[in-house]
């Protein structure tokens, strides 16, 4: 379902309730890509972007999808 995110490592989470989290996977090897995914309290994955360039963005597009309004 989702693409495979070789050589990405998760550099920051943060919880957005109690059965979701959000986090910011980085490329830190190749390109610098990075992707926000939110995932459940079992570590499934709920939802992820496209790849960024630029992780400020990313953090604030994932943070604006996932909390609420």
């Amino acid at each position: 379902m989702y693409e495979d995110l070789e050589g990405f490592e998760l550099s920051y989470s943060v919880q957005i309730d109690s059965d979701r989290m959000l986090e910011l996977l980085v490329d830190e090897v190749e390109t610098g890509d990075s992707v926000w995914q939110a995932t459940n309290a079992s570590g499934q994955i709920l939802n992820r972007s496209e790849r960024y360039q630029d992780q400020a963005r990313c953090l604030r597009d994932g943070l604006n999808q996932l909390l609420p309004q």
